[in-house]
């Protein structure tokens, strides 16, 4: 089994899965039911780009990364970055990524991703089962922390990355609203997914 690929198939469904219930709880919105059909566009373009830059970063876990590593992704990410721009062109938003606001929230999750997914292909492989190398390597309460913290991390990011964006006249009095509107959902959404992911780990760990 190709345990890095089984790892970023999970992270992948991890983050696609909060990005839907995000969409849905912002549908709780009166102002996002007016945008959210473009709105989870926007999103699904911009959790894609999360998702292959975790790929990236699972990969390189492994071996004690050193800072050129960290360096490295990061670049890629910014290229990954303009992709992400060039995809949401057609949305009538204008997008200048400002770094020094969001690098800061992104190096610390690649950081615990990094630490998190070479622990775990580590353990994985002296320890036949996913969940049993989970709960050998963290209590239930850390694993439960460390994902919300990735996600959080995630959720920061994404809110920085929304002061980048301009939108429409008519809309710019209500964008700082969005933007902490976004975020308050996206940390509950967080909060709750972690959870869940975590209680359905260690729920099997102690029924096998």
């Amino acid at each position: 089994m190709d345990k890095v690929r089984v790892l970023c198939a999970m992270s992948g469904a991890m983050m696609q899965e909060f990005s839907t219930r995000t969409a849905a709880r912002l549908g709780d919105y009166t102002l996002f039911k007016l945008l959210l059909p473009a709105f989870r566009a926007f999103l699904d373009i911009n959790v894609r780009k999360e998702i292959e830059k975790d790929r990236l970063v699972i990969m390189r876990a492994g071996s004690a990364p050193q800072e050129a590593d960290i360096q490295r992704l990061l670049q890629q990410a910014r290229e990954i970055d303009q992709k992400f721009l060039q995809q949401a062109a057609v949305f009538p938003v204008n997008i200048h990524i400002e770094y020094r606001d969001i690098e800061e929230f992104r190096r610390r999750r690649i950081e615990r991703l990094l630490e998190l997914a070479g622990r775990l292909l580590a353990q994985w492989e002296t320890t036949p089962r996913f969940r049993a190398a989970v709960a050998h390597l963290y209590s239930r309460a850390e694993f439960e922390s460390l994902l919300r913290e990735i996600l959080e991390l995630y959720s920061a990011e994404t809110k920085m990355l929304s002061r980048s964006v301009h939108i429409p006249q008519i809309f710019n009095f209500a964008r700082d609203s969005l933007s902490e509107t976004v975020h308050t959902v996206m940390v509950s959404v967080a909060k709750g997914l972690a959870a869940e992911l975590t209680r359905k780990v260690y729920r099997r760990v102690l029924s096998s």
